[in-house]
């Protein structure tokens, strides 16, 4: 008895210990995750902003929308504009990630300091006034945010491995000229050739900045697309492993979702059976063929901006977030479109001759490159109506010229079988007709008037 007794008491103790070290460890591991997340976690104030008045906003359950703030800033306490802004929406429900870039040049009023283009809103006030900026201007419901500068983002690549990127020929020369720039000195090998490569932060980052080689549209879309690369790595990363990730980037990087609910938001993407991403563009365009529903041109003393009509494109935007449904250029109501525009047109012509303002003084070195992209026949007053260029098939009509097969009616040509009517010709055999003369050894005394042929003494003298 007293030695089962003892038996029992040695087992209770290595349990005991066994439970005092995993306990520890979940401590210590606690405690360490906490550190780290106490350095990136930054909530968003309940203080209601000045002049802002209270919006309804469209809620559904199973929708986390997130927004994702790119900025070069390297201390994040520090606000600078933000260099990209794009709205990352999880839908558990169709178990689908949607992602949304908003172009920073776009003309919104931002709450308390009036009109500037949306990136201005992150340099007033921080993470805080930029999502207010947007929800009150696009009328959608922003959850949480995640700020993160281009040190982090070139970590968080890195951590990963590296992602594969389809890079074109006429990307490489820029690609190459910007490695390194944003974040203090190259330590990246040059992209030397096109097509399908595995690229490291510092490649990826200046992929993802790339300006010069065709739009601003363009440029958002390669962000989306690194992201998107981004999320396909993630969704095979085991959540656990995310403090990790968190560690290093630690410095670069502010959210404002709890340790608990980026378990929570990990776990349901790694349970998709596929990783399902869509994208979209606000304002709305069509990269192809250049038509828009904006204008982009220099605005009061605001520079090169975005004109678009707000409440239409957060209309439209709602859709794709809540519903789930991409909308198109042929969704846009563009006589609503140019009507707003010509507002603008109106209200700047007021605005620059109360103020003594020539747009053309306010141009940065950023706005001239975009000037150059932006061609003046683009501008979507015009745009809009070329829709009905493709029924030019008027050109088609040009199938009149093949009404040349009149010529293959030269076949009246070959009616010169006349010519073989020249078998008139061998009707010439009136000619043998003369065997008449023969007939003439009748007459032999004949008075015919001619010589007496030197035949016919021939054959009568010389006969012996």
């Amino acid at each position: 008895m007293a030695r089962n007794k003892k038996k029992f008491s040695k087992k209770k103790k290595i349990v005991i210990t066994v439970l005092s070290i995993v306990g520890i460890i979940i401590l210590s591991v606690g405690l360490w995750a906490w550190n780290i997340w106490r350095n990136v976690y930054s909530p968003i104030s309940e203080e209601k902003l000045d002049e802002t008045k209270e919006i309804t906003y469209d809620v559904v359950d199973g929708i986390t929308n997130i927004l994702l703030i790119g900025t070069d800033e390297r201390n994040l306490e520090e606000n600078s504009r933000s260099d990209s802004m794009i709205i990352a929406t999880l839908d558990a429900n169709k178990q689908e990630i949607r992602l949304t870039s908003l172009f920073r040049d776009t003309l919104v009023k931002i709450p308390g300091h009036g009109e500037a283009k949306l990136n201005a809103a992150y340099a007033y006030g921080g993470h805080e006034l930029l999502m207010k900026t947007i929800e009150t201007n696009f009328g959608i419901k922003l959850d949480k945010y995640v700020a993160i500068n281009f040190w982090g983002f070139e970590k968080v690549i890195d951590q990963i491995g590296g992602i594969e990127l389809d890079i074109k020929q006429s990307e490489i020369n820029e690609l190459n000229k910007f490695i390194g720039e944003s974040t203090g000195g190259a330590t990246s090998p040059k992209v030397t050739e096109p097509g399908v490569q595995k690229l490291d932060g510092q490649q990826a980052l200046s992929y993802a900045r790339i300006r010069k080689n065709d739009t601003a549209y363009n440029r958002d879309s390669r962000q989306r697309t690194v992201l998107f690369k981004l999320a396909e790595k993630f969704k095979d990363v085991n959540p656990i492993k995310y403090p990790f990730l968190l560690n290093a980037m630690k410095n670069e990087i502010k959210t404002n979702i709890t340790p608990d609910l980026m378990f929570s938001m990990g776990y349901t993407i790694y349970k998709f059976p596929e990783l399902n991403i869509r994208q979209l563009a606000m304002p709305l365009m069509d990269e192809k063929t250049g038509v828009s529903a904006f204008e982009g041109r220099l605005y009061k003393n605001l520079g090169w901006v975005i004109l678009t009509d707000l409440p239409q494109m957060g209309n439209l935007l709602k859709q794709f977030i809540y519903e789930g449904k991409t909308p198109t250029l042929n969704d846009v109501d563009y006589s609503t479109l140019k009507s707003v525009l010509a507002d603008f047109k109106t209200d700047e012509n007021r605005y620059n001759a109360e103020h003594g303002i020539n747009p053309e003084d306010h141009v940065t070195d950023e706005d001239k490159e975009k000037e150059n992209i932006t061609t003046p026949g683009e501008k979507p007053q015009q745009k809009p109506v070329e829709p009905e260029k493709p029924s030019t098939p008027t050109q088609p009509t040009e199938p009149e010229n093949p009404v040349e097969p009149e010529k293959p009616v030269e076949p009246e040509k070959p009616v010169e079988p006349e010519k073989p009517v020249e078998p008139e010709k061998p009707v010439e055999p009136e000619k043998p007709v003369e065997p008449e003369k023969p007939t003439d050894p009748s007459n032999h005394g004949g008075n015919t008037g001619e010589k007496p042929g030197a035949g016919n003494n021939d054959i009568i003298v010389e006969r012996p």
